[in-house]
């Protein structure tokens, strides 16, 4: 994808991370507890797999382990689908807007849109399904 865009969003990391903290917080009550800290590289590779600037099945793996750690503490699936998809869409509209400030909206903008939208997606579903499939093991083990 575009340089500009990856360092543009890069630079403000920080406040989009808290910006995702803030928001699963104020819409997902079991999850108050999330930092900064602890989302800060899951936001970073959220970034680069939005962006296609970086291999999207290493960033799916960390998701999925991320899914399967939530369930096997226990913590319920539709909140944890809940807060994915309130980071995930944080960090779609980050880039949209960033999108949108370098390139006015033309084909580029599209194909910038289109590639974070398909990465949201999978990046999801990859960490709701090894959330899914690790509280089933769980369950059938228990």
């Amino acid at each position: 994808m575009k340089p500009d865009l990856e360092r543009f969003l890069t630079a403000r990391l920080d406040e989009i991370t808290a910006e995702v903290v803030h928001e699963i917080s104020l819409r997902v009550p079991a999850y108050t507890h999330v930092r900064a800290g602890a989302v800060g590289t899951l936001v970073r590779d959220a970034v680069s797999a939005y962006l296609g600037a970086r291999d999207k099945s290493a960033v799916l793996d960390s998701f999925r382990v991320l899914g399967a750690g939530e369930a096997r503490a226990g913590h319920d699936v539709h909140h944890f689908e809940t807060a994915m998809r309130t980071g995930a869409r944080v960090i779609v509209r980050r880039t949209a807007n960033a999108a949108a400030r370098l390139y006015p909206p033309t084909a580029e903008y599209i194909t910038v849109m289109e590639t974070a939208f398909s990465a949201e997606n999978e990046i999801v579903k990859a960490a709701v399904e090894s959330a899914r499939a690790t509280a089933e093991v769980t369950v059938r083990g228990a």
